[in-house]
């Protein structure tokens, strides 16, 4: 009879199994990333987007970017701010970093690798940093080698091409970029001012538009913005090239600027309210035309303001004196509780 019930009896489950299976299972990674549509791969191209790393000159260091089959690039910039999570379907993400991708130039990230390396003579690019893939693919697959004629000497032999660095037309080239960059700040009306500004507070448009708006200010952010793409010296030749003067000293020379506004503006009001006073002739006739003078009056005498008269003592009645002489030498009724 044991055998039987040995024989029928189902197997317990194991604890310690079932709990190995449930941390075998894991929920996917869920990240929130904004890209434009025309960047994404259409249907029947070949490859995908691929998130690689390349040395990055403005921070010292690899970062991230997103290279497209057709050979863009673009930075990927992480957003990320504290107690922040996303609300996808009916899970919440703990991660709440946001993600967007810029395009870039990738002769921008290529010119670090030319000034290391092509400075003294010209290299193909093939010899460049042989020992690192990262940049093998850089140069050799995604750059466009007819841009590198911008930034460097070019010279041929048979079929190969060797580079060297030219520091004249890279300034140039990045000076290009600058103006570019800049005018497309001051077409999408961006404040770029040293003071904070808020459009919520405008009070009209055409008050927006009569702001001046200061060329130099453009040109300091547009350098700012293609400088986070160079080394730091090569940024400082850039400032240097394009006359930019540091920041201290652009809010020094616009306080100069603006005492001086402030003190013509002075005078000018000055000059104003002397130019609004009338000659005596002018104001003698409109003030007989008025009526508010006699007509006989001379027109040209001196226009001045009635003095007062001085108020005279009221003469009293004969009753009044005839009561003030009856009160003579009495008392008031005060003085009958005064304590002797």
């Amino acid at each position: 009879m044991s055998k039987k019930a040995t024989r029928g009896s189902k197997p317990k489950p194991d604890p310690d199994a079932e709990g190995s299976a449930k941390k075998t299972t894991a929920a996917a990674l869920k990240k929130v990333l904004f890209v434009s549509e025309e960047l994404l791969p259409k249907e029947g191209d070949d490859g995908r987007l691929r998130l690689e790393r390349f040395f990055h000159p403005g921070q010292g260091k690899e970062a991230l970017f997103v290279t497209h089959p057709d050979g863009q690039m673009m930075e990927l910039l992480e957003y990320a701010e504290p107690r922040r999570s996303w609300l996808v379907n009916s899970e919440v993400c703990s991660n709440g970093r946001i993600y967007m991708t810029t395009p870039v130039d990738p002769t921008l990230l290529a010119l670090h690798h030319l000034r290391k390396h092509c400075a003294q003579r010209a290299i193909s690019l093939d010899n460049i940093a042989v020992d690192e893939a990262s940049t093998s693919r850089l140069l050799n697959e995604i750059l466009d080698p007819e841009s590198l004629k911008c930034v460097s000497d070019v010279k041929s032999s048979g079929d190969q091409r060797f580079y060297k660095y030219n520091q004249e037309r890279t300034l140039a080239w990045l000076a290009l970029k600058t103006r570019q960059v800049a005018a497309m700040l001051k077409e999408k009306q961006i404040h770029c001012g040293h003071s904070a500004q808020s459009q919520n507070f405008v009070r009209s448009e055409k008050l927006a538009s009569e702001s001046v708006t200061n060329e130099m200010d453009y040109t300091r952010m547009a350098c700012d913005i293609v400088g986070r793409y160079l080394d730091a010296d090569l940024h400082g030749l850039l400032t240097g090239y394009l006359q930019i003067p540091s920041e201290i000293q652009a809010i020094v020379e616009e306080k100069a600027a603006a005492q001086k506004r402030k003190s013509k503006a002075g005078k000018d009001e000055g000059t104003d309210s002397k130019k609004i006073k009338l000659n005596d002739s002018d104001a003698a006739a409109k003030l007989k035309s008025s009526g508010l003078v006699d007509s006989d009056a001379d027109p040209n005498a001196s226009i001045t303001s009635p003095t007062p008269t001085p108020l005279k003592e009221r003469s009293l009645t004969a009753k009044e004196k005839a009561l003030a002489k009856g009160a003579k030498g009495t008392k008031s009724i005060a003085s009958f509780f005064k304590v002797k």
